[in-house]
C-alpha cells in the first residue's frame, strides 16, 4: 500500500531550486533599497545634528548643523543657474528665418495648381508731371540766427577769496593777527601778531596759539610760527608731540 503525499508539503519539482518570479524579486529588492536609503538619510541627518560629519575648521561651531544643508542648497542653485545660462545661450543662437526667404516662399506659385496670369505694366502715356511754380528758382538761404545776440552775457567769474585774507578777518581773531605769510614748500604758516597779544595772560596766549594752529592745519599747513612786528619769534608748534609752545611771557599790565 503506497504512501500518500502530505498536504502541507510543496509539490516536488525537477529544478535544483524553487522558482521565483524575477519581477517579484525586483520589487522586493527595490523596497529593500528604499528602506536602506531612508535609514542612511536618517543616519546622516542625525550625524549632521551631532556635528560628526566632516567640515572645514574655519566653520563656526555654533553653525555646524547648517554647513551641509547650505552647501547642498548652493550646489542646487548653481546647477539651476548653469541650466538657465545654457538655455539662454541656445535661444540666442537660434536665428529667426530671413524675411526675404519668407517672402519668396509666399510669392512662389504652387507646382500643381494653375498659375495666375501676370499683368504686365502698361507704358504710361506721354504725360509729364506738372512742376510747381517757382521750382526752377534758386532756394533762398535761411537766415543764420545771431547766437551772440540771443545768448545772454555770461557773468564775470568771481575771484576765489584768499584763505589767508579770510583768516585775518575771522571774528575769533579779535584783530590780533596783523598779517599772514605762507611757505607752501615747507608747509609753514607765519602769523604776525599785534603788540596787544603780549598783554594777554599766559593761559589766554596759549589758547589763542592753539586755536590758530588748528586754523593753520585746516588750511593744510603743518607748522605755525607767531612773530611780532620786529620779526621776533613769540610761539611755534611743538617739535615733539602736539600743541603750541609760547616762548614769551605776558607783559605786566
Amino acid at each position: 500500500m503506497g504512501r500518500e503525499p502530505l498536504a502541507n508539503q510543496p509539490p516536488r519539482s525537477d529544478l535544483p531550486a524553487s522558482y521565483r518570479n524575477p519581477w517579484t524579486a525586483l520589487g522586493d529588492d527595490l523596497r529593500a533599497v528604499w528602506a536602506d536609503l531612508g535609514l542612511r538619510l536618517r543616519e546622516l541627518w542625525r550625524r549632521n545634528g551631532e556635528g560628526s560629519l566632516p567640515r572645514p575648521r574655519w566653520w563656526p561651531p555654533d553653525l555646524v548643523p547648517l554647513f551641509w544643508p547650505l552647501l547642498l542648497a548652493a550646489a542646487v542653485a548653481l546647477v539651476i543657474a548653469a541650466g538657465l545660462a545654457v538655455q539662454r545661450w541656445y535661444d540666442s543662437r537660434a536665428t529667426p528665418p530671413s524675411p526675404m526667404a519668407t517672402t519668396e516662399l509666399l510669392s512662389a506659385p504652387e507646382a500643381d495648381g494653375p498659375g495666375e496670369p501676370v499683368l504686365e505694366p502698361q507704358p504710361e502715356l506721354g504725360l509729364k508731371p506738372e512742376r510747381p511754380i517757382g521750382a526752377d528758382l534758386p532756394a533762398q538761404p535761411e537766415p543764420i540766427p545771431d547766437l551772440d545776440a540771443q545768448a545772454p552775457p555770461e557773468p564775470a567769474p568771481t575771484p576765489a577769496p584768499d584763505p589767508l585774507a579770510s583768516l585775518l578777518q575771522r571774528p575769533e581773531a579779535n584783530g590780533l593777527i596783523l598779517a599772514a605769510t605762507a611757505e607752501p614748500a615747507a608747509a609753514t604758516l607765519t602769523l604776525q601778531v599785534r603788540s596787544t597779544f603780549l598783554g594777554l595772560s599766559a593761559p589766554e596766549q596759549q589758547r589763542r596759539a592753539d586755536q590758530w594752529q588748528q586754523w593753520a592745519q585746516e588750511l593744510g599747513y603743518d607748522h605755525l610760527l607767531l612773530r611780532d612786528s620786529g620779526s621776533g619769534l613769540l610761539a611755534r608748534d611743538a617739535l615733539v608731540g602736539s600743541g603750541m609752545i609760547v616762548l614769551t611771557a605776558p607783559r605786566p599790565s
